[in-house]
């Protein structure tokens, strides 16, 4: 087992903000395209496939988010659970709790999600709109909302997606907080390099993002175990113009950690 150092928020920036709740939990491994102010989209935990959720009910994890950039270590806490199948349907309400590492429970945000099994075979073309056809959101001490499931129509699976795209590694030991646990480990590097025309000058900017993600069918929900995803952001004009300063490396890093996982996961909304 592993201990994890976990910091209050240094700064508004914590990955759990009330204007964007949680719905990019659901997101495949990197930054999901910018939406509403008022919907529940925020990437909170980096990693999970909705692909290969398991709805099994009850089952429930905990992880914490550790966000180090600028100098600055924002950590946040985020549950899971399958607390319901609707009846008659194929089709299971899903939950998710977010906050602040150690912030006390009535601070939380919850969000509440009734999820078609058909998202199992979702493609890059498809919304998580598609696939959501009941929301609710409870910010901290408010009362519930019913939320819009239009504000997700942005929200899509991001690279990669398809198995090639990552070098597997089999038949791991995962330590995580909440124990040793028998999986893979999977990683890619992607690197995107351009040139911006502005006049005789040429901003040249490259982003490279390496992402690892360890799995194991042990872990409820989404199967996921742990998630690092280091960014490095750089930009430079040529040729050098005389009071714009190269902005050299900007290096950030997200890392998501299993800390508890179990079964008999109770509703923390009620229900509709």
């Amino acid at each position: 087992m592993i201990r994890i150092s976990i910091s209050t928020p240094t700064g508004p920036g914590w990955r759990t903000s009330r204007a964007a709740l949680v719905t990019a939990t659901l997101l495949l491994c990197a930054a999901a395209p910018p939406v509403r102010a008022d919907s529940p989209g925020s990437l909170l935990l980096p990693g999970i496939d909705i692909r290969d959720v398991d709805f099994t009910v009850g089952r429930w994890c905990r992880y914490v988010v550790i966000d180090e950039a600028m100098g600055q270590t924002d950590s946040s806490e985020v549950y899971l659970a399958v607390v319901a199948r609707e009846k008659g349907q194929d089709a299971w309400w899903l939950e998710i709790e977010a906050g602040p590492a150690r912030s006390p429970a009535g601070d939380r945000d919850v969000a509440r999600f009734l999820v078609s099994g058909a998202v199992r075979t979702m493609t890059p073309g498809d919304s998580l709109y598609q696939y959501v056809s009941r929301l609710y959101i409870k910010r901290g001490r408010a009362p519930v909302e019913q939320g819009d499931p239009r504000n997700l129509t942005r929200l899509t699976i991001v690279n990669p997606t398809s198995e090639n795209d990552w070098l597997i590694t089999p038949d791991v030991v995962i330590s995580t907080p909440a124990g040793e646990i028998a999986g893979d480990m999977r990683q890619f590097e992607k690197v995107v390099a351009r040139e911006i025309p502005a006049g005789n000058v040429k901003l040249m900017q490259r982003n490279v993002d390496r992402v690892k993600v360890w799995r194991s069918p042990d872990v409820p929900v989404f199967h996921l175990a742990r998630c690092e995803i280091e960014r490095v952001r750089e930009t430079r004009t040529v040729p050098a113009v005389k009071g714009i300063p190269e902005t050299g490396p900007r290096e950030s890093r997200t890392t998501s950690v299993l800390v508890a996982f179990g079964d008999g996961a109770r509703p923390l909304l009620p229900s509709p």
